[in-house]
């Protein structure tokens, strides 16, 4: 195989298209991108503390703290592959690190720009970050199918993806942690904004365009629906808890988002280029692995969301030491990706997904009995069966969810699942700060409703553990089906 060329000026010129140095960059570009796309969850989940004393936010401000970014995430992952096949992936990975560097840059420097108005730049600021991870997610996978056609030696380099995303979940809380031992909250920002930086600069001179698909449209009416019930109904769901459900910001909320719900729904069944096929879901696997998607990053996003709380307001500890807490989980996780890689060539997906709903449920019961004193230690094991199980249930829920369709609907369907898990990350921390504020406003202490919001998330948990396990037997028992 022939080398890279060299030009007159004695400088590498780039390889040529298919040459083995692209696929290598396009593979690690998107292992990097989707690494960037989740360090500021968790990054923004361990400064609450920081940013609610400096800025007075109130419980349900911090919460559109963290649903700012995975609001406008979830609702452009629906259009972020249409966009690649229309205009190319390169355009649009590079559109999604513009928006990550433009977003961090103002929730972090606006904020500080601004202090008068420090909490809604920042909202203003994760909301164009969010709209940008939204871009990158669907993005990166359909990088490395095109860097590797061949399906069979793919799932490697999926699964090394996978690890880039729990990595970021990993390292986040110590990249803001780290910041804010030296630093104010608002430079929380510059390492992912950095990254994201370095990874446009060299996917200008390394990645690769992709080829146009030919008769592909964006559904605009659809997109637009989506983005209108997923931000409404969360507002509504904050709201409700803030101002009570009765209040008109709470009604507005919930009847918008589920009038365009509803119209979404219309528009599906009706457009000959959906965004999300609703035939689907008549498989109960699909849906069953649908409503698990959901559930999981409820409670990964949620529940890092409350215990960040937890840590900071009960136990006083600063955003460091909470990063170092929440490793015991998230470190654990990228450890065990491999691991929970290879249980799944043992046993059926939807199997996998089951045990690592169940195994997330006893991590979290595990931790309604901690209080103000609890020690690092006892906190540790109880966050580690709490990694485990994210890592094994997010390791099988989108291949649980394309082993559900008929290959030919295996993209569709993963980014239906992929909408659907990122619902959940914006819901988590919505509905589980409603709980934990009622319970306060109610007269519990600090510990018992951080214990019955962690009691709602277990009861979720095992609920889609259920639907999981019984829609297996539906598929494995067709002749048993109504």
């Amino acid at each position: 195989m022939s080398s890279p060329t060299t030009t007159a000026a004695g400088r590498r010129a780039p390889a040529p298209a298919g040459h083995p140095d692209h696929a290598r960059a396009t593979i690690a570009l998107a292992i990097l991108g989707i690494f960037v796309t989740y360090v500021p969850i968790t990054a923004v989940s361990v400064s609450l503390t920081t940013i609610g004393t400096d800025t007075g936010a109130s419980t349900s401000g911090l919460q559109w703290v963290s649903d700012a970014y995975v609001i406008p995430m979830a609702a452009a992952v629906l259009s972020a592959g249409v966009f690649g096949d229309i205009h190319g992936r390169r355009r649009v990975y590079l559109a999604g690190m513009c928006l990550t560097v433009l977003g961090g840059l103002t929730a972090g420097l606006g904020s500080a720009l601004l202090d008068d108005h420090a909490l809604t730049v920042l909202w203003t600021g994760q909301a164009v970050a969010g709209l940008g991870a939204g871009l990158l997610i669907p993005t990166t996978l359909a990088l490395i199918a095109q860097a590797v056609p061949d399906f069979r030696a793919r799932g490697k380099f999926i699964g090394f993806w996978s690890m880039g995303l729990m990595a970021g979940l990993a390292l986040g809380p110590i990249f803001s942690g780290t910041v804010l031992e030296v630093g104010a909250w608002h430079w929380i920002y510059a390492p992912s904004t950095a990254l994201a930086v370095v990874a446009a600069l060299v996917a200008l001179r390394l990645l690769p365009e992709s080829a146009t698909v030919e008769g592909r449209r964006l559904d605009w009416s659809g997109q637009l629906t989506a983005t209108v019930a997923i931000a409404f109904s969360i507002f509504g769901i904050i709201e409700g808890g803030e101002k009570g459900w009765t209040s008109w910001q709470a009604l507005l909320g919930l009847v918008v988002g589920a009038a365009a719900l509803v119209a979404f729904l219309l528009i599906e069944r009706r457009t000959d280029a959906p965004l999300m096929d609703l035939g689907i879901f008549r498989s109960p696997s699909f849906s069953a692995s649908g409503f698990a998607g959901v559930i999981a990053m409820f409670s990964i996003v949620g529940g890092m969301f409350l215990l960040s709380l937890f840590l900071g307001f009960v136990q006083g500890l600063g955003a460091l030491d909470i990063a170092l807490r929440l490793l015991f989980a998230t470190g654990l996780g990228v450890a065990v990706g491999p691991l929970a890689a290879r249980l799944m060539q043992r046993l059926k997906a939807m199997h996998v997904l089951s045990l690592g709903l169940v195994a997330s449920a006893i991590g979290l019961w595990s931790l309604t009995s901690i209080t103000a004193g609890t020690g690092v230690w006892d906190l540790g094991w109880r966050l580690a069966v709490f990694g485990l199980g994210n890592t094994t249930m997010m390791t099988a829920v989108t291949t649980a969810a394309i082993n559900s369709v008929p290959m030919r609907m295996a993209g569709m369907a993963a980014a239906t699942n992929t909408v659907l898990r990122q619902y959940g990350g914006a819901l988590g921390p919505a509905i589980l700060g409603v709980v934990f504020s009622h319970q306060l406003a109610g007269g519990a202490t600090p510990e018992d409703a951080f214990a019955a919001a962690l009691v709602t998330n277990v009861a979720l948990l095992l609920l889609a553990a259920v639907v999981c396990v019984v829609a297996a037997r539906s598929e494995a028992h067709p002749a048993g089906r109504s």
